[in-house]
């Protein structure tokens, strides 16, 4: 059956944190070789019964559609006041900690991180597994730290966080390795194949053994 991708990436292979060498041409030969129609850069006008209208009118019927809205913050953050900005995000420190309040912190989807391109439809940036993990890592140390009577030292700024990410696809999937979750990056590669698929598989099951027993302290 045909199948099309809408995205308001820019390119194929953007993924929200402005591309990596070659992504663009990985992700293209990828869409080709499954027999996948692209549209990208633009927004959905709206979704009719049968089809999905996008902002410059073209048409995508559809027997079956699913539709990603953007992330937002959570209702009762925004609606606490003086604490998130107009999405919802708390805006913090590079220590996690919130711009307002010392002892509020924020990981993850609920921190704000400022995107630093622009395109013609908004692209967020994904606060995924790693650096979320990272991201609370941080966190904790400093949340200790307070414990203890010190100052919050512990800092990572989120596009300091290396980029590493498996996409899984079925049987196929990318791994992305790079030196900087946001550019500039001085390294940066896309590695298709299906080993993505079992290192996603395999890494479910160490993640899950880690959790259940609790070993934070393993990458």
């Amino acid at each position: 059956m045909p199948l099309t991708y809408v995205s308001a990436e820019p390119f194929p292979g953007h993924f929200g944190i402005g591309g990596l060498p070659h992504g663009e041409s990985l992700l293209t030969m990828f869409l080709r070789k499954e027999r996948i129609d692209a549209h990208l850069g633009g927004p959905i006008d709206h979704v009719a019964a049968d089809a999905v209208v996008l902002g410059d009118g073209t048409e995508i019927p559809f027997s079956y559609a699913m539709v990603v809205p953007p992330f937002t913050g959570q209702e009762v953050v925004r609606r606490a006041g003086m604490l998130s900005d107009g999405q919802g995000y708390v805006r913090v420190r590079d220590t996690y900690q919130s711009e307002k309040y010392d002892d509020v912190y924020a990981v993850g989807v609920a921190a704000a991180v400022d995107v630093p391109w622009q395109t013609p439809t908004p692209v967020g940036i994904p606060k995924t597994g790693f650096p979320t993990e990272v991201m609370a890592h941080t966190a904790a140390a400093n949340i200790a730290a307070q414990i203890r009577g010190a100052e919050p030292a512990r800092t990572k700024a989120f596009g300091d966080i290396r980029a590493v990410c498996v996409m899984d696809a079925g049987n196929n999937g990318v791994i992305i390795l790079a030196d900087r979750m946001l550019p500039p990056r001085k390294h940066g590669v896309l590695i298709p194949g299906p080993q993505a698929h079992l290192m996603k598989l395999g890494f479910e099951k160490y993640f899950l053994w880690k959790a259940r027993h609790g070993y934070v302290t393993l990458p």
